[in-house]
């Protein structure tokens, strides 16, 4: 993938779209602890990327398993994602509006037969929206194994719990210029996606790390920005350890700190719009909402100590 990790996919329009392809071999990614350096940490978050993933700009088709894919596009300017097999016969696959090939990376995402391939759809429109299709290719079969709704955020790849299979790491980006911040400033919130019974599904708690790193992050910008005064930064901060907590599980801590830290007046009306948020259904109309059961951000918290 793109090596800025962790930042909103904010490339050229030919790099915003993309098919990903996974095949057999190679070494899982590891998780790597992160530097002191925030650049460094920003750069690199708790994920080893995998460097194989690499954009064919100008390719419109590729073979996968005796399968050809290759790119339609459409009067309208949309794309399809269309198959043929080796006897001739054609299908649509996916149909899309903007796509974009990815080499064969030699890891597969997970053991077993076929290859993967992971399509990233985008909307055309600024910021937003990405969605990613992951299907599997095995002989002339193509099944579908899920979609992840990535919102504003490239999608990141790696082993985050060294068990040979690949966990695909996105946002949710329902806050974006929530709380009158810019998008710049907007909590993209991780969600992690593991494969369980036939399809990748959120599966956010049982990854604390990719949480406890922005934890740690933001808790260190915050006391930065009480240092030096600067209150429009300390809020963002206090804001996004509040969101990352909650997606973690840690609802008591989340809002027992927001509590201690949130000193400006508008707190009751943040409070009520981060549960109005975290209530909102997928919305297919909606490319940053994505499928994710988000209840347990909802349990009542505990007290505080």
């Amino acid at each position: 993938m793109t090596r800025w990790l962790g930042l909103a996919a904010r490339t050229s329009p030919a790099l915003l779209a993309a098919l990903l392809l996974a095949g057999p071999g190679g070494r899982p990614a590891a998780a790597i602890e992160a530097e002191d350096d925030d650049d460094e940490v920003q750069i690199r978050e708790v994920y080893v990327p995998n460097p194989e993933f690499q954009a064919y700009e100008d390719r419109d088709q590729l073979v996968v398993e005796g399968v050809t894919l290759y790119r339609v596009r459409r009067p309208d300017q949309s794309e399809a994602l269309v198959a043929k097999e080796e006897s001739g016969w054609e299908h649509v696959v996916l149909e899309g509006w903007r796509l974009t090939f990815y080499n064969q990376a030699k890891q597969p995402l997970r053991r077993g037969p076929g290859h993967h391939v992971i399509v990233q759809e985008w909307s055309g429109g600024a910021h937003c929206c990405f969605d990613y299709h992951v299907l599997q290719v095995q002989g002339t079969q193509i099944r579908r194994e899920g979609t992840i709704r990535a919102g504003d955020c490239s999608l990141r790849v790696a082993d985050l719990d060294q068990d040979g299979s690949l966990e695909l790491i996105g946002c949710d980006a329902r806050f974006a210029y929530a709380f009158d911040l810019p998008f710049a400033e907007s909590p993209l919130v991780p969600v992690v996606y593991a494969f369980h019974d036939r399809a990748y599904v959120p599966d956010n708690r049982r990854f604390p790390q990719v949480y406890q790193f922005r934890i740690t992050q933001e808790r260190r910008r915050l006391a930065e920005a009480e240092r030096t005064s600067d209150a429009r930064g300390a809020r963002r901060a206090v804001l996004s350890l509040l969101l990352h907590m909650l997606y973690a599980g840690r609802v008591t801590e989340a809002w027992c700190g927001f509590d201690r830290a949130y000193r400006w007046a508008d707190r009751t009306d943040v409070r009520q719009e981060v549960i109005r948020r975290l209530r909102l259904p997928p919305d297919p109309e909606d490319g940053r909402l994505p499928p994710v059961d988000l209840a347990y951000t909802l349990a009542p918290p505990g007290r505080c100590h």
